[in-house]
């Protein structure tokens, strides 16, 4: 055992609460080599040090005169929650260590102690304190990325979204945020997210989509060793990790039926197991799920669960779409031009601008950064005119879509179609013309019309267009 045990490179500090100051004294003598000690003999007085000092650990007599110690713990860390407390008593009593253990304490201690004894407890917390502070640092790099992506905005759309949001704050209701892609779903998540104002509460997003739908599984849930081909040891699922705080779920449409069952029951029961485990987990968190198609449709169509649907759907938001909010677009191009722009900022010319807003941006935000990137790469001078435009992004299927080919009023010979026949000829005709301006690109394509690509895709094999 070394004599002096770091938290990093600065001390640990003790506060010693007593109303024996006899005791006291002794124990801040004899610590004080490997410890900086603060001595209180009440919890006022503690409270007091606490305000104005860090304290590691608090060593907590379980009588204190007319105070109660274990009532004690709650005061103590009401004012410094992560506080660890040890309790110390002049006998071992059973009864007493439970409800110590119940408040909050992490150890019971019986007086007297030796410095050894204390050394040992030092070190079972020192592990806790190392995974605590990185799991901190963690946090607050995250954090720190997140505040970086402000919501730009001056749209009303926009400000009645972020009004929404506000009343979130101290709720626990599931949050479901709709909108096409490239929208900033993730950005409000992260943003309701901050409004709790906690920095310990944790935030796991996951893209349904982008997992493999025979790993999706034990990624949300965890595994045990041995649970499948290579799981040599256990970890923790997403949800298991969004205890206590949010988890979001993006492309929560991608998840097939019985995947959809499972998330079902942990919002229901909030409990699970891990895959290949029997134990019960049990975890509290809200689940913000983002989709940028359909769920009503899905549901419609048998391809998504209503009861899951409506579990989800307790607080439904809808972004606004960039052409939407076209006000907001001088203000995304000015931020995004700070982002990319090494040296001196660039400027845009007043022509390019006017047609950067009337721009449709099927590709919405995500598109429009893009373009500025290019813009900011590309252009050789300071301003960008108008000719610097990529004519890809401004001519393409991401503009005003014309009406496609003209579907003919059949002639006084013809057979008259029904109305339901005629409605299908016009929509292949549109579609066949949408997908030609698009090059084919199913995605762009989907996003000039305005729906889901399931739903394009589901559309396009009913008109035997797949």
């Amino acid at each position: 055992m070394k004599d002096h045990i770091g938290r990093g490179s600065m001390a640990i500090t003790i506060l010693c609460i007593d109303d024996d100051l006899d005791l006291l004294t002794s124990i801040k003598f004899s610590l004080k080599d490997a410890y900086t000690v603060h001595t209180a003999s009440s919890i006022s007085e503690a409270i007091q040090i606490l305000e104005n000092a860090s304290v590691d650990l608090a060593l907590l007599d379980v009588g204190l005169g007319d105070e109660d110690g274990i009532e004690g713990i709650k005061k103590l860390k009401n004012v410094r929650p992560q506080l660890d407390v040890v309790m110390l008593s002049g006998m071992r009593d059973p009864k007493a260590v439970v409800e110590s253990i119940r408040a909050g304490a992490f150890e019971y201690l019986t007086k007297p102690f030796d410095k050894e004894e204390l050394d040992a407890v030092v070190e079972k917390l020192a592990a806790t304190w190392r995974v605590r502070d990185k799991y901190d640092a963690l946090l607050e790099e995250r954090e720190a990325e997140s505040c970086k992506k402000q919501i730009v905005h001056t749209s009303s759309a926009v400000r009645r979204l972020l009004d929404q949001t506000t009343c979130l704050k101290g709720k626990n209701a599931n949050v479901l945020i709709i909108g096409e892609s490239g929208t900033g779903k993730e950005l409000i998540a992260r943003h309701i997210y901050r409004l709790e104002g906690s920095k310990r509460r944790p935030f796991v997003a996951v893209n349904c989509a982008a997992i493999p739908e025979n790993l999706l599984e034990a990624e949300l849930f965890g595994h045990e060793p041995g649970a499948f081909t290579g799981a040599v040891k256990r970890r923790i699922g997403k949800f298991e990790l969004a205890d206590g705080g949010d988890i979001f779920l993006d492309e929560i449409s991608s998840l097939k039926p019985e995947m959809q069952a499972k998330i079902l029951r942990i919002l229901e029961e909030r409990e699970f197991n891990r895959v290949g485990g029997n134990q019960n987990i049990h975890a509290d968190f809200r689940v913000i799920a983002a989709s940028n198609e359909s769920l009503e449709e899905l549901v419609a169509r048998g391809e998504f669960r209503m009861d899951l649907y409506h579990r989800l759907r307790v607080i439904e938001l809808k972004m606004p779409a960039l052409r939407e909010r076209r006000e907001d677009i001088p203000l995304l191009v000015e931020e995004f031009l700070r982002k990319f722009s090494d040296e001196k900022k660039k400027t845009v010319a007043a022509d390019a601008m006017e047609k950067l807003v009337s721009y449709q941006w099927p590709g919405n935000v995500h598109e429009l950064q893009n373009v500025v990137h290019s813009l900011v790469i590309l252009t050789p001078g300071d301003i960008i005119s108008s000719e610097h435009l990529p004519e890809w992004s401004m001519n393409g299927c991401g503009g005003a879509v014309p009406a496609g080919d003209h579907v003919p009023l059949p002639t006084s010979n013809e057979q008259v179609l029904t109305l339901k026949d005629y409605v299908r000829k016009a929509e292949r005709a549109y579609i066949e013309h949408v997908l030609s301006k698009c090059d084919g690109d199913k995605t762009k394509t989907a996003q000039a019309l305005e729906v889901g690509r399931t739903t394009l895709y589901g559309k396009m094999k009913e008109l035997d267009l797949m």
